[in-house]
């Protein structure tokens, strides 16, 4: 099969939709596929190349002169919109390359839409990573404002807390309200009617795949009711036991392994200031290793035992993750899947999660891993302090968890994508015979 992705970003842009498709584009390949990713152009990366066997185009658009709008200038993600420039460079790549089937992974689908014909040209399959067919945000968490007590404040000019809870469903009118929590009043409102809008283009497929329960779930009331979702996890490359193995021990790390690990955005969302919270609560405090990003919500922290690296190379996350004790995955917000308990669990560490979102696809308490109530910083100190104290039940949660991960490796989920493009295409030509 020739294959088209459609992605925002693309290597060396990485985040975690950016691996699992080149992860996925580099499989397809291993298998005999040919695969073109399409991508919108940032930077001055070249406009067409090769990256181990896989043909990236990357494409400008229209929406491409609002870059100073972004936050983030190197990530000027597609708007909520058909982009009239982006669908026509589409519509010739189309033609030249004639795929079988196109393949969305983000927001660049909504210039593929309206080019998508459901008895001619290649079949459309979406892959949702997150909650952004339903809401701006891409979270599903709802932001409220309420006035917040404090001996600084006046009548005045009273204090405003934001309170963020899962968002019960999007009305127009409350993502009204919420998206400028995030984005700001302007872009929050174009980004939010123009998704809103663009609900009459979501039938113009011919199959989602949801990477987790929870994303099925809160994507379905922004499909047609004839869509079935095809639940098909996130996928990790194979080589990252062996990867973790071969990898000198990181210069950062504590002197002595054994250490508690977290990966990921150093904000609350993530459940940072629970971490802490639960390190301090603990009976035994090993070192805590935070490997992320820092965020304007990033707790201030001065514990000389909490050891923070930024930038990260994945190589080394991998070897960090070999020699810690558990991995904690505190997130209190609905995490569409858990990657990084996945990349634990492939090193055999025993993992102590949120019970929230996608981690409920990837930790089974008990057998992998400990879930506990998300936000609740007694629960996971009590979580942890057990493993600790426990080295053999922590060595039969790593494991087996270890043996659980293997389904998450391209090698396995891989061909049951390639099953859903196959399944697509006979239902097409099917329907094309009648």
């Amino acid at each position: 099969m020739h294959i088209l992705e459609l992605s925002d970003f693309y290597r060396p842009v990485i985040g975690g939709l950016e691996r699992h498709v080149e992860t996925f584009s580099r499989e397809l390949v291993r298998l005999g596929h040919t695969v073109t990713v399409v991508t919108l152009q940032t930077g001055d990366h070249p406009a067409e190349e090769k990256l181990d066997g896989v043909r990236v185009l990357r494409i400008r658009g229209w929406s491409g002169a609002l870059t100073a709008f972004h936050a983030d200038a190197t990530r000027p993600f597609h708007p909520t919109a058909p982009d009239p420039g982006a669908m026509a460079v589409m519509r010739r790549v189309i033609q030249q390359e004639r795929p079988d089937v196109v393949h969305s992974h983000s927001w660049l689908q909504y210039s593929y839409f309206p080019l998508h014909h459901r008895q001619r040209g290649p079949a459309h399959v979406v892959t949702l990573h997150d909650y952004g067919l339903t809401c701006a945000k891409k979270t599903l968490q709802h932001v409220t404002r309420r006035l917040a007590n404090s001996a600084d404040s006046t009548p005045s000019e009273p204090q405003t807390a934001h309170l963020s809870r899962p968002c019960s469903g999007p009305r127009l009118a409350k993502c009204l309200s919420c998206a400028p929590d995030q984005y700001g009043v302007l872009k929050g409102t174009a980004i939010t009617t123009g998704l809103r809008a663009s609900r009459v283009l979501h039938g113009r497929a011919d199959c989602y795949i949801a990477i987790s329960t929870a994303v099925a779930d809160g994507s379905r009331q922004a499909l047609p009711s004839r869509f079935e979702i095809v639940v098909i996890p996130t996928m990790v490359p194979n080589h990252l036991p062996a990867l973790a193995r071969s990898t000198p021990r990181p210069t950062f790390l504590p002197s002595e392994d054994g250490y508690l690990m977290f990966v990921g955005a150093l904000g609350r969302h993530k459940g940072v200031d629970v971490l802490l919270e639960a390190r301090r609560r603990m009976r035994n405090r090993p070192p805590l290793v935070l490997i992320g990003t820092p965020r304007a919500d990033t707790p201030r922290i001065d514990d000389p035992e909490v050891i923070i690296a930024h930038n990260v190379p994945s190589a080394q996350v991998m070897a960090s993750w070999l020699r810690a004790s558990a991995a904690v995955v505190p997130s209190v917000w609905n995490e569409p899947m858990g990657q990084v308990a996945i990349e634990a669990m492939l090193v055999g560490r025993a993992v102590v999660a949120s019970d929230v979102g996608g981690l409920r696809d990837v930790v089974e308490h008990g057998a992998t891993g400990l879930m506990v109530p998300p936000g609740d910083p007694g629960a996971l100190a009590a979580a942890l302090d057990s493993l600790l104290d426990d080295p053999e039940t922590r060595q039969r949660i790593g494991e087996t968890g270890r043996q659980r991960a293997r389904q998450f490796e391209a090698a396995a989920v891989a061909p049951r994508i390639v099953e859903v493009f196959e399944d697509v295409l006979l239902r097409r030509a099917g329907a094309a015979h009648r």
